[in-house]
């Protein structure tokens, strides 16, 4: 989408958007930051206490460390929050570093967590298996959460847990001992 088409959709001159941004990249910044900011915090939170504790997680607890603040966001603001996740979930399959900027610790706990869980994985399982289930969960959250027939756009608890249920069992499938 060029500036010129985002000034259009937002009802604004030709330049507004330039003007205030600079750029396209510096939009997308601040789209991350403006509706990320909270999210990230609260994936943050959730992390360092589960490193904290010492206890070894489980598949499912650590998909939730996304999935609880996801869930949080889009019954908050389901429209904003689709639109944020699907833009998420574009830069996830993008590898973009952005969702987790550098001064933020967020993605060396996780890696905590995953290596407490899954001892026996090698960098690379656990690299390619947490990226294609991060990639996932983001992706299907938007998606379902975009085609949802009803009134409000956010999923329904029975079908968020579902979602963590089927994500959470790839994730521990991809990470039995021998499998990439």
């Amino acid at each position: 989408m060029s500036i010129r088409a985002i000034n259009a959709e937002a009802g604004l001159g030709a330049a507004s958007a330039h003007y205030h941004f600079g750029s396209k990249d510096a939009i997308l910044d601040a789209v991350l930051i403006d509706a990320g900011a909270d999210v990230l915090a609260h994936i943050h939170a959730l992390t360092t206490a589960m490193v904290d504790s010492g206890a070894t997680p489980n598949a499912k607890q650590i998909v939730n460390l996304l999935a609880i603040p996801y869930r949080k966001y889009l019954g908050e603001d389901p429209d904003k929050g689709v639109r944020w996740l699907t833009i998420c979930g574009q830069l996830s399959l993008a590898n973009d570093p952005r969702l987790f900027p550098v001064e933020d610790d967020t993605a060396k706990l996780l890696r905590k967590l995953l290596e407490r869980a899954y001892p026996h994985a090698d960098d690379d399982s656990l690299e390619l298996n947490w990226s294609l289930t991060v990639n996932t969960l983001i992706v299907m959250a938007a998606r379902w959460s975009d085609a949802s027939g009803a009134q409000s756009r956010a999923l329904s608890d029975e079908k968020f847990d579902v979602l963590v249920d089927f994500v959470a069992g790839g994730l521990e499938t991809l990470m039995r001992k021998g499998r990439v």
